[in-house]
């Protein structure tokens, strides 16, 4: 079965992903984890990748916003 997604759907999906990706960084360079930027940065993406799966697979339950082609 295939799904397609209402570009309202999109839009949001798109908007919530960027408020938590914002506070993924925001974290990250609170905490500071490391005084090297380049570890700061390397760890935002892997969060983020990390993060992100977890977002997909959420919003892969939710049904709103999608249509059977």
């Amino acid at each position: 079965m295939s799904f397609k997604e209402t570009k309202t759907r999109s839009i949001t999906k798109t908007i919530i992903w960027r408020m938590i990706a914002i506070l993924n960084s925001y974290l990250i360079l609170v905490l500071m984890i490391s005084d090297t930027p380049i570890y700061n940065a390397l760890l935002m993406n892997l969060t983020g990748f990390i993060v992100y799966y977890f977002y997909e697979r959420v919003c892969d339950k939710i049904e709103a916003g999608r249509y059977e082609e």
